[in-house]
């Protein structure tokens, strides 16, 4: 308990890969919870807020991790386990001391993203909505243009108003925004007006809210910084053409400027969550210009995250590369059959053997018998 790195308690364990949740990503996301209830109308949209700061942040960021482990095992790296942080996640990933594994780890997490985002893109595009791409929208209003009339819609928390069956946008007025939390009121408010409110469909907002999220999250792993996927990256493309040594050093100093601009940001915001990336970030980046202040903590170096080899002095032996499951079904159907063959030839030298002391006693063979013995024999000829 001496180390907070050890704060970390398991939930599950998946494709043979232990999920734990540390201890500070529980409080940071309740503290986000709670920030965001008590915000003014927050009371309005509990639910929302829970599913989108819970499950669908979580999920996210674990299937971005568990994009980093099955790049790893493409690499023929080993997945020991997956961490969620307060500022994402940490896949433990081993793999081979070498650039191109290292690079293609990296790209796995934000491949992921990538893909949740095209396929909420496939499905809003279907319905003549196009996602929300703004990383500092309001993911509760929700706000999608629909490229078939025009219209900016949005969710029930989000008001945008159009003079009826055009695309011309008006201006609520103060009294309309004032019963935007009460439904029934701005209903009314806006039936009396004779404008139209353009709410686009329920299930459609959350497809949006969930692109918007997957977005973020691979708009921040991007950033060409440490111990961001984008400075993983950077890392792997600068060790390609120099070497290790020099992609660590650049993939940091990158890091520090991104940690700066995050503190900048925050102060100008007035936000506390950029100041706390920002300086997860340059601490990061600082321990991965000094590998050996943790080198005794029980996660060893926790920022080489899914490079943890990269600090070692001599990678381990590479481990055998997992067949796939159709290898493993062929596999396992051939030891079937030989199994069956050699459990028939047997049985066939136990006949035979019945049948040699059969004429040893000079007794005549029946038709079958004397077939059964010619088949046999002529077996063994062709070996």
């Amino acid at each position: 308990m001496r180390d907070p790195l050890t704060w970390a308690f398991p939930m599950f364990r998946a494709f043979g890969i232990p999920v734990k949740i540390h201890v500070f990503m529980l409080i940071f996301t309740f503290g986000m919870f709670l920030r965001q209830v008590m915000a003014p109308g927050g009371s309005e949209r509990v639910f929302e807020i829970f599913l989108l700061t819970g499950p669908i942040l979580f999920g996210l960021i674990l299937l971005h991790e568990f994009g980093h482990c099955f790049a790893g095992r493409l690499m023929d790296g080993e997945a020991k386990e997956i961490i969620l942080w307060p500022f994402g996640g940490l896949a433990v990933v081993d793999v081979p001391q070498h650039w191109k594994p290292h690079t293609v780890t990296a790209l796995g997490g934000p491949l992921v993203n990538a893909v949740v985002c095209f396929g909420a893109f496939v499905i809003l595009a279907g319905a003549g909505f196009l996602p929300t791409v703004n990383p500092f929208a309001d993911p509760y209003a929700a706000e999608m243009r629909n490229y078939r009339d025009g219209r900016i819609h949005t969710s029930e928390l989000g008001l945008r108003l159009y003079q009826p069956g055009t695309a011309e946008a008006v201006e609520p007025t103060p009294d309309m925004v004032s019963k935007l939390r009460k439904e029934t009121e701005l209903h009314e408010a806006v039936t009396k007006s004779g404008l139209d409110r353009a709410i686009a469909p329920r299930g459609l907002v959350w497809v949006d809210r969930i692109f918007w999220v997957s977005w973020v999250l691979l708009l921040i792993n991007l950033l060409p910084g440490y111990p961001l996927d984008g400075g993983q990256i950077l890392q792997g493309l600068v060790w390609s053409k120099t070497d290790r040594e020099q992609g660590i050093q650049t993939a940091a100093y990158a890091g520090y400027v991104i940690a700066v601009v995050f503190l900048i940001g925050s102060f100008a915001a007035n936000e506390v969550w950029p100041m706390a990336l920002g300086l997860f970030i340059a601490v990061a980046c600082w321990l991965k210009m000094n590998p050996q202040v943790l080198e005794d903590s029980a996660y060893g170096d926790f920022s080489a995250g899914y490079s943890s080899l990269d600090d070692g002095d001599d990678p381990p032996p590479r481990p055998a590369k997992r067949q796939s499951l159709v290898k493993r079904w062929t596999t396992a159907r051939s030891a079937r059959r030989m199994q069956r063959e050699n459990e028939q030839r047997q049985r066939d030298e136990d006949r035979l053997d019945q049948l040699l002391e059969k004429i040893a006693r000079k007794e005549a063979l029946t038709p079958e018998e004397t077939a059964f013995m010619k088949r046999v024999s002529t077996r063994y000829k062709n070996r």
